[in-house]
C-alpha cells in the first residue's frame, strides 16, 4: 500500500489557515495506519480505495471518511462522506468531499469548514485549491466567536459575510472581496477588500485598533495606530491623533529587542496653543512646538554588570495634562542613567538623575544629580555568626542657580543576632557613618544659603533589635503575641546647618518607619540622641477568621535634637502613637487602616484607610486619608481627601465601574468623577468611559471626556488601552 501516504499528505495540503502545516514534509518513510470496513486495490484500474469507518493515520497527522480513494493513472485523490482532517498544527477540517489533483496543487472541497488554532472557524459552500499554495472559498464566513451554549442558533456577537476569500499560505494572509461585517446578525459595515494575518503569524504590519472620544481640552479626537513589523527584532507603532481644538497630534513608539537588553522610545509632537506668562496676567501663544519623549534602555554586559537609561521630557508643564492620551501623567519627570553590577554579597552602581518639575515653568533651581556612586558590602558569617558591612556613596549635586553640594559618605557596621532561650530574638547593629561636604552657593539667590567651602559630620550608632513572639492554637484558630522594642544609641545633633538636605525633605511618622534605626531618607539628614522604640503585634490566622492584624507603637526621645530644634520632624520626648489595623477574613474582605494619635490626647493626627468589599458580582473599594497640618514635614496645610470607586461584574461578559475623587478640606470639593462599561469576550472588546475632571491648572481646564475603544480579536490586532 505505497500509495497510502500520499493521500495523507495529499489531503493536508487542503487546511488553507495553515502555512506552517504546508510548509511541513511529511515523510513518505513514516509508517501509516489504516483502519477501515473495507480496504481494495484494483491493478488494472490503478485504484486503491479504502470503506466504511475509514481511519488513516502518519505521524501526527489523522484522517476521517466514510471513503478515500487514489487513482494513479490520473493522479486524484478523494475522499468523501464525514470528512475530517486534524492537522499537527492543531487545525481541523471539516467537508463532505474532498478531490485534489496535478500533484496535490490543484483540486475541489465542497461544505467546507474549517477550525484554526486560535478557536476562529472559516465555512464555505466549496472551495478549490489553486498551484498547491492558495485556497479560494465562495460565499464564505469567518468569525473567531464561539456559539452560545444555551441557544446554539442565536447570531454571533460577530462575523465576516464574504462573497470571496482568498488564503496565500505562502504570504500568510487572509484576503477577502466584498465583506460584510455583521454584529449578533446585523449587517453594520461594507468594504470592498479586507486582509489580515493567518494564525499562524504571531507579528504583522497592519492596523491597530483605534479609540475615539470627545471631550477634554482638546475636544473630539481619533486614534488611529498603525504598527510596522521591520524584522524579528523590531517594531515601530504609528500613531496619529486627530483633535477638533489642536489639530494633529503625532506619536508613535520604537522598540527593539537584543539578545542581552532592549529599547524603547516613545514621543508626540504638535503644534497647539500654549498659555505663558505670569499665572496672573497669562497670554496664550498659537503655533507652539509641543510635545514629549522617553526612552528606555538596558543592556546586559555580562553575568556583573548591566547599563540603562530611562529619560522622560516633556516641552511644557502641561503639556501631558492637557494631551491626556499619554500614560507619563506625573508631577515630576525624571530622568536616570546607570551602570550595576552584582557579585555575591557586592553591589555597585553608578547614577546620574535630572528632573523636570511640571507644577512650575521655572526649572532653574532643579539639580543635575551625578555622578552618584554607590558600593555596598556583606561579608561572610564569621565564627560569632555576625557579618561586617560597608556602605560608600559619592554624589555630586549641581544647579545653574542655588547651592551645589558634593558628598562622600563612608558608613562601615557590623550585624550579629541571636536566639537566647526564654524565645527572646535580638538583633545587634553597630554603624560609623562619616560624611563630607563640599558646598558652593550664590548668595545672590539665597543669602540664607550654607556658607561655601567643606563641611564634616561623624555619627556612631549603636541599635539593639528585640522581640518575644507569643503563638497559641486553639482549635483551628492560631493567636500571636509578639511584644517588640528596640533601643539606639547615639549622639545628640549630627545635622549642622550648613548641610543642604536635598533627600530628606518628606518624613511623616508612621508604622512603616518608626522602628527603623534613621527614619529619615537618604543621608543628608540623620536621626541622631538616644531613643527606644516598643510596641506590640497581635494577629489572629484560621479558615474561618482569615488574617486579623494589628500593631501599636511608640518611641521616647531621651533629648530634642539641637540641630532640628525649630522643625516639626521629631518629637521632643513621647512620639504620636502610630499603628496598623489589617483585616482579611476572607477573599472579599480586605480593609487596611493605618493611624497616628496623640500621645497626649489621643487626638487623631493622621490616618489612612484602604478597602475592599465584595465579591466580583459587586465590589465596593476606596482610599480615605487625611494628615494634620502639624505633622507634615513640609508643613503644609491639612490634608484630607476621598476616592470611593464601585465595580460590578454584572454578567458574564459586562462589566461596569464607577469612581470619584474628593478633596474633603474647607475649600476643597470634587476633583474627578468617572463612569464607565467594558463588554469582552472572547473575540469582541467594547470600552466606554466618561469621565469629568475639575482640575485648573495654567491651561488646563474643568472638563468632561467621554471615550471608546472598539476591537474585534483576531483580525491582525495586538492590543491597545483605552484613554
Amino acid at each position: 500500500m505505497r500509495h497510502w501516504p500520499v493521500i495523507i499528505v495529499l489531503v493536508g495540503a487542503l487546511v488553507f489557515a495553515s502555512g506552517a502545516a504546508a510548509r511541513e514534509k511529511l515523510s513518505r518513510d513514516l509508517p501509516v495506519l489504516i483502519v477501515a470496513d473495507e480496504l481494495s486495490y484494483d491493478e488494472e484500474l490503478g485504484a486503491a480505495v479504502a470503506r466504511g469507518n475509514v481511519e488513516i493515520v502518519q505521524g501526527n497527522r489523522t484522517l476521517l471518511a466514510d471513503t478515500v480513494s487514489y487513482n494513479q493513472k490520473t493522479d486524484t485523490v478523494s475522499a468523501s462522506g464525514n470528512v475530517i482532517l486534524h492537522e499537527p498544527t492543531g487545525e481541523v477540517l471539516f467537508a463532505e468531499f474532498v478531490e485534489l489533483t496535478d500533484k496535490l496543487k490543484n483540486g475541489v472541497v465542497k461544505q467546507i469548514r474549517l477550525l484554526l488554532n486560535d478557536d476562529s472557524r472559516f465555512a464555505a459552500n466549496n472551495a478549490r485549491r489553486l498551484d498547491g499554495n492558495r485556497t479560494l472559498m465562495r460565499k464564505a464566513i469567518y468569525s473567531p466567536c464561539k456559539s452560545c451554549e444555551e441557544d446554539p442558533e442565536r447570531p454571533l456577537v460577530w462575523q465576516l459575510k464574504a462573497n470571496r476569500v482568498e488564503h496565500d499560505q505562502a504570504a500568510r494572509e487572509i484576503r477577502y472581496r466584498d465583506v460584510f461585517l455583521e454584529m449578533w446578525g446585523v449587517p453594520v459595515a461594507y468594504t470592498p477588500y479586507l486582509s489580515h494575518p493567518d494564525p499562524s503569524v504571531k507579528r504583522r504590519s497592519g492596523f491597530l485598533a483605534p479609540d475615539f472620544g470627545t471631550g477634554g481640552d482638546v475636544g473630539a479626537h481619533l486614534r488611529l495606530p498603525y504598527f510596522i513589523v521591520i524584522d524579528d527584532s523590531k517594531d515601530v507603532t504609528v500613531e496619529p491623533i486627530y483633535t477638533r481644538e489642536e489639530g494633529l497630534v503625532l506619536s508613535g513608539e520604537y522598540r527593539q529587542r537584543f539578545n542581552k537588553g532592549f529599547l524603547e522610545i516613545t514621543g508626540s509632537v504638535t503644534e497647539a496653543e500654549r498659555r505663558e506668562g505670569d499665572s496672573d496676567n497669562p497670554s496664550i501663544k498659537s503655533d507652539r512646538v509641543r510635545g514629549h519623549f522617553t526612552t528606555k534602555a538596558e543592556y546586559h554586559i555580562d553575568e556583573t554588570w548591566r547599563a540603562g537609561i530611562d529619560l522622560a521630557r516633556s516641552s511644557d508643564r502641561s503639556y501631558l495634562r492637557k494631551f491626556y492620551f499619554f500614560t507619563l501623567n506625573k508631577n515630576t519627570l525624571r530622568s536616570n542613567a546607570y551602570l550595576e553590577g552584582f557579585r555575591r554579597r557586592n553591589y555597585m552602581a553608578a547614577n546620574g538623575y535630572w528632573f523636570q518639575d511640571l507644577r512650575t515653568d521655572s526649572n532653574e533651581d532643579q539639580p543635575v544629580v551625578g555622578p552618584v556612586l554607590d558600593y555596598n558590602h556583606i561579608g561572610e558569617s564569621d565564627r560569632f555568626g555576625g557579618r561586617w558591612s560597608l556602605d560608600t556613596n559619592l554624589r555630586v549635586l549641581n544647579r545653574d542657580e542655588g547651592t551645589d553640594s558634593h558628598r562622600i559618605s563612608l558608613r562601615p557596621g557590623y550585624e550579629i543576632s541571636r536566639l537566647w532561650g526564654p524565645g527572646f530574638v535580638t538583633n545587634l547593629t553597630v554603624n560609623l557613618q562619616t560624611d563630607l561636604y563640599y558646598l558652593d552657593q550664590e548668595t545672590s539667590v539665597d543669602p540664607t544659603a550654607p556658607n561655601d567651602g567643606l563641611e564634616g559630620r561623624i555619627m556612631p550608632r549603636l541599635a539593639i533589635d528585640w522581640r518575644y513572639p507569643f503563638v497559641r492554637q486553639t482549635g483551628t484558630v492560631r493567636q500571636l503575641i509578639e511584644p517588640v522594642a528596640l533601643a539606639v544609641v547615639a549622639p545628640n545633633g549630627g545635622n549642622p546647618e550648613d548641610i543642604p538636605d536635598e533627600e530628606s525633605t518628606v518624613f511623616e511618622l508612621d508604622d512603616t518607619n518608626i522602628f527603623s534605626h534613621d527614619r529619615f531618607a537618604g543621608i543628608d539628614r540623620v536621626e541622631g540622641g538616644p531613643r527606644v522604640v516598643y510596641g506590640v503585634k497581635v494577629g489572629l490566622f484560621g479558615p474561618t477568621l482569615g488574617s486579623i492584624t494589628a500593631f501599636l507603637g511608640q518611641s521616647y526621645r531621651f533629648h530634642r535634637d539641637r540641630d532640628l530644634e525649630e522643625s516639626k520632624l521629631l518629637e521632643e520626648d513621647f512620639s504620636d502613637y502610630v499603628g496598623r489595623i489589617d483585616v482579611r477574613p476572607n477573599e472579599y474582605i480586605d480593609l487596611i487602616y493605618r493611624f497616628r494619635f496623640s500621645e497626649s490626647d489621643f487626638d487623631a493626627r493622621s490616618g489612612a484607610v484602604t478597602f475592599s468589599i465584595g465579591p466580583p458580582a459587586f465590589k465596593l473599594s476606596g482610599d480615605y486619608f487625611f494628615i494634620d497640618d502639624a505633622t507634615a514635614a513640609t508643613n503644609s496645610e491639612r490634608k484630607e481627601e476621598l476616592t470611593i470607586g464601585f465595580s460590578s461584574r454584572i454578567s458574564r461578559y459586562w462589566t461596569m465601574n464607577a469612581a470619584t475623587q474628593r478633596d474633603l478640606t474647607g475649600d476643597g470639593g470634587s476633583l474627578r468623577h468617572a463612569a464607565g462599561a467594558t463588554y469582552e469576550d472572547e473575540c469582541f472588546t467594547f470600552q466606554g468611559l466618561i469621565e469629568k475632571s475639575f482640575t485648573r491648572d495654567a491651561d488646563i481646564e474643568p472638563d468632561t471626556r467621554v471615550l471608546f475603544k472598539v476591537i474585534f480579536k483576531h483580525l491582525g490586532q495586538a492590543g491597545g488601552r483605552a484613554s
